[in-house]
């Protein structure tokens, strides 16, 4: 797979027209912003590292988790959610034209991984698996057809959303996981959703009431030690706001998982874009690598040889930015905790 294939360059000047003055918009709320604490730890040092668009992004001084602080409050990013044109073309444009691929190379793996994850945590039946944030529910087709669970269920809060998942065949639970009504899933997956949220312990601490004792939590999330976060920073696409307001790493994601009541089984960062995503930033002359160059000569000169393989090494040692997390609910979690 590579960038190309799931981001059609017809669109990206549109879309990225749209997200400037959809961005506008909420940074015109700005007196509406809050400050926040650290959303692992909930230290209150926040050390700024930089700005970008408008929003001020802090790390951590306990944990070295990177946030956003101050910002929009759940009120404002449900509007811009809600009403934001760049997502109006994704959901019409950019997913459908790219959703074969997408299903063939990330959605059809992460459903083979999820099930392999199962097979090798799981305690029970494999029951009831409930995706949460569901999107176009290309993830249920693809985990459903496995046979592996006897029921496969969206939770989606977008009516739009919710309504495509239900003409697939999909079940349905059209709310946000905190006011999701009581279920007692083996499996709640999230996908690429954490970082969203305002407040990602609520969150969290809704899924264990979700789940039943021993149940899994298995979420993906960029992470912020990463090959391709660490050496890009501000110039990487992936750190931008209002959308993505919480970067973590395995330890402090491993953190607030635990204070949410589970225990963390596995951390994986099975990536496979970091070294790409570095080589185009500096071909375009938007990363410079003159100062590095063992990176200049595996990243450039090198690249067709030594690409591959390096991206497999940052994949195996957990250096990737794309973080999977496997987590058990404990058997004394309250719900609500």
């Amino acid at each position: 797979m590579k960038v190309e294939d799931i981001r059609k360059e017809e669109y990206v000047k549109e879309y990225l027209r749209l997200h400037d003055s959809d961005v506008r918009k909420v940074l015109q709320r700005r007196s509406a912003f809050v400050g926040v604490a650290c959303p692992a730890c909930k230290g209150a040092e926040g050390r700024a590292r930089f700005e970008k668009s408008g929003f001020h992004f802090l790390e951590c001084a306990s944990c070295a988790t990177l946030y956003v602080s101050p910002r929009p409050t759940p009120d404002v990013l449900e509007e811009f959610y809600t009403h934001a044109e760049c997502f109006t073309l994704y959901n019409e444009k950019i997913f459908p034209a790219s959703e074969a691929v997408r299903r063939r190379s990330i959605f059809a793996p992460r459903a083979a991984r999820v099930a392999e994850l199962w097979r090798r945590h799981a305690v029970g039946a494999p029951d009831v698996l409930l995706d949460v944030g569901a999107g176009f529910g290309t993830f249920c087709e693809e985990v459903r057809a496995l046979g592996l669970f006897a029921r496969v269920v969206a939770v989606e809060p977008s009516p739009g959303l919710a309504e495509t998942c239900r003409r697939k065949g999909i079940e349905v639970v059209q709310s946000r996981v905190e006011t999701a009504p009581p279920q007692s899933a083996g499996v709640i997956t999230c996908f690429e959703l954490i970082e969203h949220l305002f407040a990602p312990d609520e969150f969290l601490s809704s899924c264990a009431r979700l789940l039943r004792p021993g149940g899994l939590l298995v979420l993906t999330t960029p992470n912020i030690r990463g090959f391709d976060l660490e050496i890009l920073g501000p110039a990487s696409e992936n750190i931008d706001a209002p959308e993505h307001l919480n970067y973590f790493h395995p330890a402090s994601l491993s953190r607030l998982l635990e204070r949410c009541g589970f225990r963390v089984d596995e951390v994986l960062t099975p990536g496979k874009l970091d070294a790409e995503l570095v080589r185009l930033k500096a071909l375009s002359g938007e990363v410079d690598l003159a100062g590095q160059p063992f990176l200049k000569r595996v990243l450039i000169d090198d690249w067709e040889r030594a690409g591959g393989p390096f991206q497999e090494f940052l994949a195996s040692a957990c250096y990737s930015s794309h973080l999977w997390v496997v987590a058990r609910k404990a058997a004394d979690s309250g719900e609500g905790r």
